[in-house]
């Protein structure tokens, strides 16, 4: 047996693919804890204990308001999984649905008839606009669900064997997991009229089995804890106002400036040389294409939907241009099992070690505290218990892992919830704009803890009825006289 794997040897393409997603599993191991976990966390602890909230438990600033945990599957999976085995665990889970995404991926562009060679040179870049946002979230959810339907769906279009009964239960599933599943109905939606279109153009094609699937994609969205009223839920985002935004990150346009959302970009373009070439895809997968790339240059969160969609539409465009593109042309040589299993451990070992140096947190029993107010927050818990506290948007759930239920948060990672008015006003007050003073007086919180660079803390240093506190490297905590 053991001479077996000793001469083991494995085609080149797979050990390359190995490569990166061995990168990609362990980057999230030294890079800082999503803000968002901390309190997904807590709401999974919650859940387990007491049920799903059905009102705000969290925060002082809208305490008692109504609640929808959209995302109360993936919390409780978050919170049984960090109780089992520790922080480790699930960033292994969480890596896993990503890779899993993008093998799926990769799969649809080799029955595209795409090689491995373009194939894996689109992984790359792929991976490189993922690993912006790879880590413990249940976001990445949305991702592979999203790349199941793309995948059934496209088969189905193009004639292929699809399992098309498969998508109501994971619809079903994908509303209980994230909102994200709105992304899923759009997709049957694209799918359906461009089955339509194909019809009106003459092609035979059968409507009533898709009908009957969109339909039931749709019912089974309504099995949640929340029924219809789920699928109207998205709508807060566009129709609850203008809201101030621009403090959360993955809400901006990607910047050009900023190398590191030059992945998106060229995503972006490859996908759009892509749509406008003579081997562009049918309607359905330009249709997803152009909205996705579309989406993508509005929000940066919206990135992982178009690098996932790069490796199929893409390496299909390639290969209908170039046969060197093709799968006909896919390199027979092989590597020593043994030799790729050291690569992969040095990849491992090389990936935590700078992403460690870069963020200076490394998370595996346990996640890292890294950059987040851990110091004040034990401050602020000893000596102000029960106290209004106002804090910083992306430390909030942070804040709340560590001080509920001993002291509420003025805001937290919760945008949805919040809405138009607190979140505009918190922005109002945290960058010192004008009437910043009279907002915070209508709040009246008694405590403030916030990083020290913070445009409000320059005005709260000289601010009548406001007294020093606490402060240390990162942060700053201000008390009412």
């Amino acid at each position: 047996m053991r001479k077996l794997l000793l001469r083991a040897r494995l085609p080149i393409a797979w050990v390359q693919i190995g490569v990166l997603l061995a990168g990609l599993v362990s980057y999230p191991f030294a890079k800082q804890t999503d803000p968002d976990f901390w309190w997904h966390l807590r709401t999974g602890d919650r859940i387990f204990h007491a049920g799903i909230p059905r009102h705000d438990p969290f925060s002082w600033t809208a305490a008692g308001h109504a609640w929808v945990a959209h995302e109360w599957l993936s919390e409780l999976l978050i919170y049984s999984v960090e109780s089992a085995f520790g922080y480790w665990a699930n960033v292994l889970l969480f890596s896993a649905v990503v890779v899993a995404a993008l093998l799926l991926m990769y799969r649809l562009g080799r029955a595209g008839g795409a090689g491995t060679r373009p194939l894996v040179l689109l992984l790359y870049l792929s991976v490189a606009t993922l690993g912006l946002y790879v880590t413990v979230r249940p976001q990445e959810f949305t991702w592979l669900l999203f790349a199941v339907f793309v995948y059934v769906l496209q088969r189905h279009y193009a004639g292929q064997r699809a399992t098309l009964w498969a998508l109501p239960p994971l619809m079903a599933l994908w509303a209980n997991l994230h909102l994200g599943f709105v992304y899923g109905l759009l997709l049957v939606a694209v799918w359906l009229c461009a089955l339509a279109w194909e019809r009106l153009r003459g092609r035979a094609v059968d409507l009533r089995q898709p009908a009957v699937i969109a339909a039931a994609c749709v019912l089974a969205s309504m099995l949640n804890p929340h029924g219809p009223a789920l699928l109207w839920y998205p709508a807060r985002y566009y129709f609850a106002g203008q809201t101030d935004r621009s403090f959360v990150n993955e809400w901006q346009r990607p910047d050009p400036l900023v190398p590191l959302y030059w992945p998106i970009f060229l995503t972006g373009l490859l996908l759009a040389l892509a749509l406008v070439s003579r081997a562009r895809p049918r309607p359905f997968l330009w249709v997803v294409t152009a909205v996705m790339v579309a989406l993508s240059m509005q929000a940066v969160r919206n990135a992982p939907f178009a690098a996932l969609l790069l490796v199929p539409v893409v390496g299909g465009a390639l290969s209908g241009r170039w046969q060197t593109a093709t799968s006909r042309r896919d390199s027979p040589r092989r590597v020593p099992a043994l030799l790729a299993a050291l690569l992969l451990a040095a990849v491992c070992a090389v990936v935590v070690q700078i992403g460690s140096r870069q963020s200076g947190a490394t998370s595996f029993a346990r996640p890292s505290e890294s950059g987040y107010p851990a110091a004040a927050a034990a401050y602020v818990k000893t000596n102000f218990a029960g106290a209004r506290l106002y804090n910083e948007y992306g430390d909030g759930g942070y804040l709340i892992y560590k001080l509920y239920p001993a002291l509420q948060v003025g805001i937290d990672g919760r945008g949805d919830f919040y809405g138009g008015r607190i979140l505009n006003d918190y922005a109002t007050i945290y960058r010192a704009r004008p009437g910043w003073d009279a907002l915070l007086a209508q709040y009246d919180p008694a405590v403030v803890l916030i990083p020290k660079q913070a445009p409000l803390a320059e005005k709260l240093r000289t601010a009548p009825g406001w007294r020093l506190a606490y402060t240390d490297d990162r942060d700053i905590v201000f008390a009412r006289n």
